[in-house]
C-alpha cells in the first residue's frame, strides 16, 4: 500500500522519502527539480451556436443552412508546460495551450431561390435569388496560465516478502494548484452567395473575440512505478469575460450601394474555464518520457461568431454582442516530457 515514509515526518521527510523511492526506480526524482512537457494535441470542438437559419429557401421559407450545420473536424494544437518543484514541496509552473485552424462550412444549392434570412434579404439584392450559398466558420483558441502548487507525497517502500510486487517501489504525488489563467477565442463567420458553389462571393461577414481572465484552482495527481507513470488533472477557473464583435459593411453587389456600414460592440460578462485530462507516460530514461493522453477544455461565457449575424433592418442592427455561449473541445495528445 502507499504510505508515508516511516523514518521521517513533515514536508522534508516526505520529499526525502519520495526522492529515495523514485531514485531506486528507472525514473528521475519526480518530487523535486525542473520539469518540461510538450504535447501535440488533436481536438475536435462542438458547435453550440444558436440554431438560427442563416440561409433559407425563398420559395418555401424553409431553412437550408443553420449555424449548427457547420461541424468541425479534428484540429491540431500544442500544449507546453515548464515548472520547478522545490524540495520543500512548493513549486511553480507556466503553461500555454493553443488550438489552431478550426474550420467548418456548409454548402447549399437551389434554383435561384436561396437567400439570407429575412428581412435583410429584402433590402440587399445580392443576398437573394441565388443558386448557391456557403457559410464558413473559423476559430482559434489560445490560453496561458501561471500556477503555484503545493505537493503532498506518498510512497510504497520496498518490502522483502513472498510477493514480488511488494518489492517494487511506487510513489504518488498530489499537486494542489492555484493561479491565474487567460483564454482568448477569436472567431469569424461569413455568408456567400452566387450562381454556383464555385462563384459564391462573401456578402455578410462577422468576427467575434472573447477574452477570459480567471483565477484558477486545481488538482493534479501522478503515480510512478518502474518505467511508467500515470498523470491526471482537473482545473477550474472563474473568469471575467470581455466580449466583442465586429461586422463588415454589407455592400449590395448588384447596385454597388452600401446597405449597412461596418460596426461593432463589446460587453462584459462572467465565464469559466474548465480543464480535465490525463496521460500515460513511458520513461525512456532518467530524464525523458513519452506521453499519450486525452484532454478536454470547456469554456463558458464566450461569444461565438455565427451568433453575431443580425438579419434585421433596424438602424442599430449589428450593434449588440450575443454572448454567454459555451465551447467544448476534446481529443488525444502525444508528446514528450523531461524531468531532472
Amino acid at each position: 500500500m502507499l504510505e508515508r515514509h516511516p523514518f521521517r515526518t513533515g514536508a522534508a521527510g516526505l520529499a526525502l522519502a519520495c526522492g529515495m523511492v523514485l531514485a531506486a526506480t528507472a525514473t528521475a526524482a519526480e518530487n523535486d527539480g525542473v520539469f518540461t512537457t510538450f504535447d501535440a494535441i488533436f481536438m475536435q470542438r462542438d458547435n453550440a451556436a444558436n440554431p438560427t437559419a442563416l440561409v433559407i429557401n425563398g420559395d418555401t421559407l424553409a431553412p437550408v443552412i443553420t449555424a449548427p450545420d457547420m461541424q468541425f473536424p479534428v484540429a491540431p494544437g500544442v500544449r507546453l508546460f515548464r515548472g520547478h518543484r522545490r524540495p520543500d514541496d512548493l513549486g511553480w509552473e507556466v503553461g500555454y495551450t493553443g488550438i489552431y485552424g478550426m474550420f467548418a462550412d456548409a454548402i447549399a444549392t437551389g434554383a435561384g431561390n436561396l437567400e439570407v434570412s429575412p428581412p435583410l434579404s429584402s433590402g440587399v439584392a445580392s443576398l437573394r435569388d441565388a443558386s448557391a450559398a456557403r457559410s464558413t466558420y473559423g476559430s482559434t483558441l489560445n490560453s496561458a496560465e501561471v500556477n503555484a502548487f503545493y505537493t503532498t507525497c506518498h510512497v510504497h517502500v520496498p518490502r522483502h516478502t513472498a510477493y514480488e510486487f511488494e518489492g517494487l517501489p511506487r510513489s504518488l504525488t498530489v499537486d494542489w494548484l492555484t493561479g491565474f489563467r487567460w483564454a482568448g477565442l477569436e472567431e469569424q463567420a461569413a455568408l456567400a452567395f452566387g450562381t454556383s458553389p464555385a462563384t459564391v462571393a462573401t456578402g455578410y461577414a462577422v468576427r467575434s473575440s472573447s477574452n477570459l481572465f480567471a483565477g484558477q484552482i486545481g488538482l493534479r495527481g501522478r503515480t510512478t512505478w518502474q518505467g511508467w507513470a500515470v498523470e491526471g488533472w482537473a482545473k477550474a477557473a472563474l473568469a471575467g469575460s470581455v466580449l466583442a464583435q465586429s461586422q463588415s459593411p454589407i455592400i449590395d453587389a448588384v447596385t454597388g450601394d452600401e446597405y449597412r456600414s461596418a460596426r461593432g460592440s463589446r460587453t462584459d460578462t462572467v465565464g469559466g474555464i474548465f480543464d480535465l485530462g490525463g496521460a500515460l507516460v513511458y520513461r525512456i530514461n532518467d530524464v525523458w518520457g513519452l506521453r499519450f493522453g486525452y484532454s478536454m477544455l470547456w469554456l463558458t461565457g464566450v461569444a461565438l461568431a455565427p451568433d453575431q449575424f443580425d438579419f434585421s433592418t433596424a438602424l442599430n442592427a449589428g450593434t449588440q454582442v450575443d454572448g454567454n455561449a459555451t465551447l467544448w473541445l476534446g481529443g488525444g495528445t502525444l508528446g514528450l516530457e523531461a524531468r531532472w
